[in-house]
């Protein structure tokens, strides 16, 4: 179907948009707004009809506006024509005040155009000398010829000759001469810059401090400004002359260089570096590597040296690190591939950095460089943990056989021995310590510490007085002296021998100082006897502790130490549980028990029975948020559930949007089995308290409820990376081994640690086999003991739940985790490996 197209309105009914504007308004507007192009063609169509002075003017504008933007973009040669255009069409000069129309010369290269100038501008002075100074430098470099018209006695031609010799004697390093032919350049010469310039070239390498007074005479923007650019970078300090170096001509950058002394073959390269300087940034390892060796062949020795510190970064570049400097030793070698493995952050260390310990141990080679490759391969294996693994403290004992005079750690070595309960070790270690450090005041200490561990009390006062001899004023060797006292006098209670533990207990009250220990003392003699003056001594001691709760606490805990009964101490004490127990003394108490050494550990549950009803009653007392959680981390550590779901509740009914009480409180009601056991509101609970905590930032408590909400894998699914054998740990109610622990052990002791950490491979699924492995760091043994745990436990599971006269059914799948958040139980699902 045709369209049919609307006949347009007679030309007389049109009425064109600017109609009722007129040519004056429309060009004036057109200019105010920045349009010049069109603002200079209707000024121009006026012109046509009329000269009017104002339109002219406003002409004169829009050529002024429109060359300053051709400018702005670097077209100096058509902002050139159209100042021209300006300067014919609207009779206006072309060098007027503030003009920029010599500036746009000079940097158009029109040096010819601008002596020329220069030339026809005699008739007025000021011009003429500002002309001649912004000149001076295109003066220098113009032919003879070109200065010819000028008049003899301009300065721009009558001290030409002086500038010229001075800069020759400046390149010759005449500074005599130099100063002779500066002084015949007036001050207000157009040259008088040079003077300055010139002096400040000579002092950079001599007197940097006396160019920089030199310079900052000279105005910035001056005629001599691009050698003065160069002189102001040579004098900055450091490498901050690299950049400012890039904004130079090639011929300023040129003679930076000559300046700072580079040599012609490494030009290039500091044009790179200093481009990477200007990103403002430092950059980083691996693009100073491909750097150095794009160009390594120019570079001296020392380039090698820092490639090498770098290669670490890219050790992918080892080819091209050889074609650039040459071979690696093997050695060297091996300790760049560790090291990037460390930088990855994953991988086998050990045998890189194990191969460069055997090619260096060697006494010809390099032992000490050897001894700090061990120390620093424990630091990365084990870190801040405990050191159980007998390979990772062979390696620190290795290191001590090349270097033995490594104090720090023959120290190590003597606190990991004696915290692993190994005082066999330990002496031995500290043997070997005293040999090189008799008389150090910290290898004494270790010394007492490890007397006192192995309750050779006597031997402990020994070296502590020896080493008050070395420093008298150390309050913790003092206090160690007081301690190994009381512990002897325990050991002499235990034996009901009161004498000889009240003299054990006279030389300790002359070594303590601190008020609690003292009052101890006389709690250990009202404890060493039952007549009445030693209940006497013990009612002092229970007032001087602040009687109460706490005082309770000391009483047991010197009771359980000295093999008495604790509650016929607490009926000679007159200590009356029942009451109340206020907020400040189950701090104290929890305070007490935190500092508790580790060999009381196991007495704490003895300690702790009859304080746990007034513990317990004492929850609800006026806590603070931070001190309630302080209480059950306490608990939590100790494994007191009973107390920690007390004190947990009364959290989480205070403060019910903190997820740190949520995860404490279902915690103590079901304990690390909680996976097992949880309601689908307890899961619920968590998932909001898990979300919560991440939005606060409390990273620890999130990692808490996920390691404790987190399901087994579900063997009965049939996924590729599941159990799919169901006779991978025996048939129904039956291990195939004994001992499934010792059967593992037993691999590992024939150094087959790697076939196990291969078949867990096989058997466990993603999930779960790989925080396994970030958690061992790259220790192949330290992730085999911990698989180990993991099959063994979860060996414990799968017969616990089988019943033993029925075949395993599979059981229901888990619902899928959502992504980031904590996986919601099916309420249907009573565990993940029920029948």
């Amino acid at each position: 179907m045709s369209r049919k197209h609307r006949t347009p309105p007679p030309a007389s009914r049109q009425t064109p948009p600017s109609a009722a504007v007129s040519p004056a308004t429309r060009a004036r507007q057109a200019l105010d707004a920045g349009r010049y192009r069109d603002a200079i063609e209707f000024f121009k169509d006026l012109l046509k009809s009329e000269r009017r002075p104002e339109w002219v003017d406003a002409l004169a504008q829009s050529y002024a506006g429109r060359a300053a933007e051709l400018a702005g973009k670097g077209m100096f040669p058509e902002a050139l024509v159209v100042w021209r255009n300006r300067s014919s069409l609207c009779d206006k000069p072309l060098v007027e005040g503030g003009s920029p129309y010599l500036e746009w010369l000079m940097r158009a290269g029109e040096h010819d155009a601008a002596l020329r100038l220069l030339i026809s501008a005699d008739a007025d002075p000021s011009t003429a000398a500002d002309l001649e100074t912004r000149l001076a430098a295109v003066a220098l470099t113009a032919p003879d010829g070109t200065l010819a018209q000028l008049a003899d006695d301009r300065p721009l031609r009558r001290h030409r000759a002086a500038a010229l010799a001075s800069i020759a004697a400046c390149c010759r390093g005449d500074r005599a001469d130099l100063d002779e032919q500066l002084r015949t350049i007036p001050f207000r010469s157009p040259y008088r810059d040079l003077r300055f310039i010139l002096k400040a070239l000579l002092l950079v390498g001599d007197d940097p401090s006396q160019a920089a007074d030199l310079m900052a005479r000279i105005a910035v923007d001056g005629p001599f400004e691009k050698l003065a650019a160069v002189v102001r970078a040579a004098l900055l300090p450091g490498s901050r002359w690299l950049v400012p170096m890039l904004a130079l001509d090639e011929e300023g950058r040129q003679l930076l260089l000559d300046l700072k002394g580079c040599p012609d073959n490494r030009r290039a390269l500091m044009f790179e570096v200093a481009a990477l300087a200007r990103l403002g940034t430092p950059p980083t390892p691996a693009k100073v590597l491909d750097l150095l060796l794009r160009r390594g062949r120019v570079l001296p020795t020392s380039a090698a040296r820092l490639c090498r510190r770098l290669l670490p970064y890219g050790a992918k570049r080892l080819a091209e690190y050889r074609s650039a400097f040459g071979q690696l030793a093997v050695a060297e070698r091996e300790c760049i591939l560790a090291l990037a493995i460390e930088q990855d952050g994953g991988g086998w260390i050990e045998e890189h950095w194990l191969r460069a310990v055997d090619l260096l141990s060697p006494p010809d080679k390099a032992p000490l460089h050897a001894a700090l490759i061990l120390r620093h391969l424990y630091e990365v294996i084990v870190g801040d943990a405990d050191a159980d693994d007998s390979e990772c403290i062979d390696w620190l004992e290795r290191s001590l056989l090349l270097d033995p005079d490594d104090r720090a750690t023959h120290l190590k070595l003597i606190r990991i021995h004696r915290q692993a309960k190994d005082l066999q070790a330990a002496r031995a270690s500290l043997d070997r310590a005293l040999a090189s450090f008799a008389n150090d005041p910290a290898v004494l200490l270790e010394a007492v510490e490890t007397a006192l561990a192995g309750n050779a009390f006597k031997k402990a006062v020994t070296l502590a007085k020896r080493l008050l001899e070395i420093d008298p004023i150390n309050s913790k060797v003092r206090a160690l002296i007081g301690q190994a006292h009381l512990s002897h006098a325990r050991k002499q209670i235990r034996a009901q021998r009161a004498d000889a533990a009240g003299r054990e207990l006279d030389l300790a009250e002359e070594w303590l100082s601190s008020p609690n220990d003292r009052s101890i003392a006389t709690l250990l003699r009202g404890l060493s006897a039952s007549d009445a003056p030693a209940t006497a001594l013990l009612l002092v001691a229970v007032a001087e502790l602040g009687g109460g709760l706490l005082a309770a606490f000391h009483v047991l805990l010197e009771s359980s130490r000295v093999g008495s009964q604790g509650a016929g101490a607490l009926r000679r004490a007159g200590i009356e549980l029942s009451r109340a127990a206020t907020s400040r003394e189950v701090l104290a108490v929890v305070q007490a028990i935190n500092a508790l050494r580790e060999a009381d550990e196991r007495k704490l549950q003895t300690v702790l029975d009859p304080l746990r009803a007034p513990l317990k009653r004492a929850a609800g007392a006026d806590f603070s948020e931070s001190e309630l959680i302080s209480i059950c981390e306490t608990l939590l550590r100790r494994d007191e559930i009973t107390l920690l779901q007390a004190y947990a509740g009364a959290g989480l009914k205070r403060w019910p949007e903190r997820p740190v009480f949520v995860y404490l409180t279902i915690f103590a009601r079901h304990g690390k089995s909680a996976r097992f056991a949880m309601s689908s509101r307890e899961i619920v609970a968590l998932e909001k308290a898990a979300e919560q905590a991440q939005a606060d930032g409390d990273q620890r408590t999130v990692a808490r409820i996920r390691e404790l909400v987190q399901p087994l894998p579900d063997f009965a699914g049939g996924g590729p990376d599941d159990f799919d054998d169901p006779d991978v740990f025996g048939g129904p109610g039956e291990a195939p081994f004994a001992d499934l622990h010792a059967l593992f052990e037993m691999m590992i002791s024939l150094d087959n640690d790697q076939a196990l950490i291969t078949m867990a491979r096989e058997l466990m699924p993603d999930a779960e086999f790989c925080p396994l492995e970030r958690a061992a760091g790259g220790n192949r043994k330290k992730l085999a003991r911990l698989l180990i745990d993991y099959l063994v436990e979860l060996d414990a599971k799968v017969g616990a739940s089988r019943s033993p006269r029925e075949a395993p059914t599979p059981a229901p799948r888990a619902p899928e985790p959502l992504k980031g958040k904590v996986p919601v139980q099916d309420d249907r699902q009573k565990g993940l490996f029920d029948d």
